[in-house]
């Protein structure tokens, strides 16, 4: 367990780093997303295969040089890994969640159909039609950011249980009763703080948070629509950081029109139920601060 300090100096030396390789057993690629602390010579972190038929477990280690950091495969050091680093986040400072996200999301989803109609191409390599899928998920993410972190700054039902959320790393921390009376908004700032720093393209994150917090899971139930999501995220990896190539070499050719129709309609959906669950909360936040009724007297 630690300190304020040693928390906030963890939360703002966080680094996001991204490895790819492909999986010594079976082949598979593999492609994991994590943070590391930006001061540590090495950072260890476990990934696993999705393959249903190896599920093996790689520990990856990223070492800090000089100038750069490097990737290995522990005990494995023949297999190539593709690291990417980002910059720290500390010294942002992130905007207040917009408030109507809800409404916002569906006027941007608006536009967003408009262009699909105006400008994207049959073909399914289109670079537009690439550029359509990343905006796609660009208005998802803020929504869902917006949503999840407006919600967790009013409400304190929503702010314990995401105490609870291990990918948030605030189960262990303390604060002593002089921290409290000092700062007594430290909890809500390290809860908004840690959600700003999720990455919300995690879409399996993003549905464990609602499902712990609001009660309700927003993956789709429909199991073709789900397949859909979940493998649209590496696809979304691929067309950002890889000019629309997977790991192959080989160029993305179903980002069609009805492809881009079809899950800004699971987002959409999505967004809608995520949006019904933060509002039944809010109804029972608003319905509990009501003063007792008293019974008239006659």
């Amino acid at each position: 367990m630690g300190s304020v300090k040693e928390y906030l100096y963890e939360l703002w030396s966080q680094i996001d780093f991204e490895v790819t390789f492909e999986c010594p057993e079976c082949g598979q690629t593999i492609s994991e997303s994590f943070k590391g602390d930006g001061a540590a010579d090495d950072i260890s972190e476990e990934v696993r295969c999705l393959n249903d038929e190896c599920e093996c477990d790689w520990v990856v280690i990223i070492s800090k040089g000089d100038f750069s950091y490097s990737a290995h495969i522990d005990r494995e050091a023949d297999t190539e890994v593709s690291l990417k680093v980002e910059d720290p986040w500390e010294g942002w400072d992130e905007p207040e969640p917009e408030p109507g996200a809800y409404g916002i999301f569906v006027e941007a989803m608006r536009e967003w159909h408009y262009n699909v109609d105006a400008i994207s191409e049959p073909e399914g390599w289109s670079s537009r039609n690439r550029m359509l899928f990343g905006t796609l998920y660009s208005i998802a993410e803020a929504y869902f950011s917006d949503a999840i972190v407006g919600s967790a700054l009013v409400d304190t039902t929503v702010q314990r249980a995401l105490l609870k959320v291990k990918e948030l790393g605030l189960i262990d921390k303390q604060l002593t009763l002089e921290t409290v009376l000092d700062k007594p908004e430290i909890v809500q700032e390290m809860i908004r703080a840690s959600l700003q720093g999720l990455s919300y393209h995690n879409l399996v994150l993003v549905n464990g948070i609602s499902r712990a917090v609001f009660r309700k899971p927003i993956l789709p139930q429909n199991s073709d629509d789900r397949a859909i999501i979940l493998s649209s995220v590496q696809k979304r990896h691929d067309c950002v950081h890889r000019n629309g190539l997977n790991m192959a070499g080989n160029v993305h050719r179903d980002i069609t029109p009805q492809y881009l129709r079809e899950i800004g309609r699971i987002f959409s959906e999505m967004a809608a139920t995520l949006d019904r669950a933060v509002f039944a909360l809010e109804v029972k936040r608003n319905f509990d601060a009501l003063p007792d009724s008293e019974e008239d007297e006659f």
